[in-house]
């Protein structure tokens, strides 16, 4: 909600393409946009059918905007910028979301070149938006993360900041630059000092 409403109300971001969304809850993030900004077009990317299924029923824009989801895995880019392109103008700024996802794509798919391949199409002016969990806050998450495994055919790899901080490459950081996210432009005493085992950082593409 932070990452959305900073990107539609401070950067003046209109269009998103948000990959990996998830079973919907609340405050999504064409929710959050469309409240900033009606006009907002958002595409939804993910692979799991049930996720779809839910998005298609659940997810609507309002008249203003647009909304759209796209059945395909983050391992194929070329796909999903296809798939997007149309509804999203990538002559124009673009919000790319990567909120939860990166941890669960190994480095022998090499998440870091699909980043890269994802922000060569996009136009200067764009943001990338990142959250990944980590070992590096407490120790007591790469436990969790194991037992996490054990439960789920999706395995997770847990990055260090430096690690994060690649996925950034070439991009301008925004302030408060890559934080853990309770720390990224916290709304409340409370929530800057929730316990988070993530690290999270928006970065603007300037070229």
């Amino acid at each position: 909600m932070r990452a959305v409403r900073y990107l539609t109300g401070e950067a003046g971001i209109r269009q998103f393409l948000d990959i990996g969304t998830g079973i919907p809850t609340a405050n999504n993030t064409h929710e959050v946009a469309q409240a900033v900004a009606p006009d907002s077009r958002i595409v939804y990317v993910d692979n799991d059918p049930v996720v779809l299924l839910h998005a298609r029923a659940l997810l609507t824009s309002n008249r203003e905007g647009a909304c759209a989801y796209v059945d395909a895995d983050f391992r194929d880019p070329d796909e999903i910028l296809a798939e997007a392109g149309r509804v999203i103008d990538f002559r124009r700024p673009v919000a790319l979301m990567l909120l939860g996802i990166l941890q669960l794509i190994p480095d022998s798919d090499d998440p870091f070149d699909v980043v890269k391949t994802l922000l060569a199409a996009l136009a200067p002016g764009s943001y990338l938006a990142i959250t990944h969990p980590t070992g590096d806050i407490d120790p007591r998450s790469v436990k969790a993360a194991a037992v996490l495994d054990t439960m789920s055919v999706e395995k997770r790899t847990l990055r260090g900041r430096a690690d994060v901080a690649r996925f950034f490459d070439g991009l301008e950081m925004m302030p408060p630059g890559l934080v853990q996210v309770s720390k990224w432009r916290p709304e409340s005493q409370m929530q800057a000092a929730a316990p988070a085992s993530r690290w999270a950082g928006i970065g603007r593409k300037v070229t």
